[in-house]
């Protein structure tokens, strides 16, 4: 089963210095997309919404899923929503 530790993340786009992105597509469709870095609704280890390039240096994500934002989630949040996705 996929999850948190499966996403790859690369250099935001729209940010490249400033944050990171992982996306990934489940079998039902629906996609996740986890972001972090300065200006987000993510925090860095210091608790700032800095930039940041290794999400070993986050301690909270911007979560879209499903067209819905969430803000300050943990990985365990993010593991509960690959698990809530997952087909058996």
């Amino acid at each position: 089963m996929a999850n948190f530790n499966n996403l790859v993340f690369i250099s935001h786009p729209s940010f490249p210095t400033k944050g990171i992105m992982a996306k990934h597509r489940f079998d039902n469709g629906k996609e996740v997309s986890v972001v972090a870095g300065e200006g987000l609704y993510s925090n860095g280890k210091n608790g700032n919404r800095e930039a940041v390039d290794n999400p070993d240096d986050v301690s909270s994500f911007e979560v879209m899923f499903d067209g819905e934002v969430e803000g300050w989630c943990s990985r365990e949040r993010i593991n509960e929503i690959f698990e809530q996705n997952e087909v058996l």
